[in-house]
């Protein structure tokens, strides 16, 4: 059994490559989290307690509660906290969606932030690997042209794969492509 408690180091049929992708995953999910504030932690917390199952029967049973009590005691000679149509609990089910709401928008401000980290470094991630790739189907092409027993074969044809993609032009394209539908 391992003393380390890294879920990569419990995967041992991992390529050793693999391993260190997953703990550069691991690091820079773990730095993210440590940026985080205080009060964005706990709003985050609180949000996911709102969003739980449990707070959910929760409101259901209160509402279901508050509303069987006030009207029943309305029939039993009970003074009411909040006779029909329940301006009280309108009010607090209001406070309730609105505090909810802000928690939510907050935590999504949060997470759209870190898709926007994640998405510009895929996007550096892609154009470094076209580069690369782009540069070896140069050197491929040069083994063809040198190597005669290369000639011709339509598994080695690199062709137009040996110029490298344009980000610019790329991005123009998709952005009218999209502007079309």
């Amino acid at each position: 059994m391992t003393t380390d408690a890294s879920p990569v180091a419990e995967n041992r049929n991992l390529h050793r490559s693999s391993k260190g992708h997953l703990e550069v995953l691991a690091s820079f999910h773990e730095r993210e989290e440590a940026e985080v504030s205080r009060t964005q932690m706990l709003i985050e917390r609180i949000s996911a307690f709102f969003g739980s199952s449990g707070y959910f029967a929760f409101a259901l049973a209160f509402i279901i509660v508050w509303a069987l009590v006030n009207t029943w005691g309305e029939y039993a000679g009970w003074i009411s906290i909040d006779e029909p149509p329940f301006f009280w609990l309108q009010g607090i089910v209001s406070a309730n969606a609105l505090l909810l709401t802000i928690a939510v928008l907050i935590r999504q401000n949060r997470m759209a932030r870190r898709a926007e980290h994640r998405a510009h470094l895929d996007l550096q991630v892609n154009l470094l690997t076209e580069q690369k790739v782009t540069l070896i189907l140069q050197i491929v092409a040069e083994l063809q042209r040198d190597l005669p027993d290369l000639r011709g074969r339509p598994n080695v044809d690199v062709g137009e794969l040996i110029n490298p993609a344009d980000p610019e032009a790329m991005l123009h394209a998709i952005k009218q492509h999209h502007d079309e539908k």
